[in-house]
């Protein structure tokens, strides 16, 4: 396993599970912050240009698509970051907003939190583990 891989891994991993930790804790406010951010046009903005710069950084710096699991989701990871940066930078508000809506955030909050949860588990267990 490279070096590379396995702090990425590491770094993804943590950054999932703190993220997972405080939706756990803060439902509420994440629900109405989630909200309001996709109708600001200026958030979106900032936050598309973190997702972009983020994805292009671990795309450019690790595209490896062979050589294990925790390789493979690194790299997909990344390309998932760079495609939610041009998508939040490309896509009319409106559109954004409509998604937003339509994932039911509320709802499924449980769900989505879980997701989170278990790729930054796996994540952190197999980067730490190497």
């Amino acid at each position: 396993m490279s070096p590379l891989t396995l702090f990425l891994a590491k770094l993804i991993g943590l950054l999932f599970l703190i993220f997972s930790a405080s939706m756990a804790l803060k439902k509420r406010d994440m629900v109405a912050t989630a909200s309001a951010l996709v109708r600001d046009r200026g958030l979106i903005l900032l936050g598309g240009s973190i997702n972009l710069i983020a994805g292009l950084a671990i795309v450019l710096a690790h595209n490896v698509w062979s050589g294990g699991v925790l390789t493979v989701v690194v790299t997909l990871v990344g390309w998932l970051l760079l495609l939610r940066g041009v998508i939040l930078l490309f896509t009319p508000s409106d559109k954004l907003v409509a998604y937003y809506e339509a994932m039911r955030l509320d709802q499924n909050y449980y769900v989505y939190l879980t997701i989170t949860l278990v790729i930054g588990l796996y994540l952190s267990i197999a980067g730490f583990a190497g």
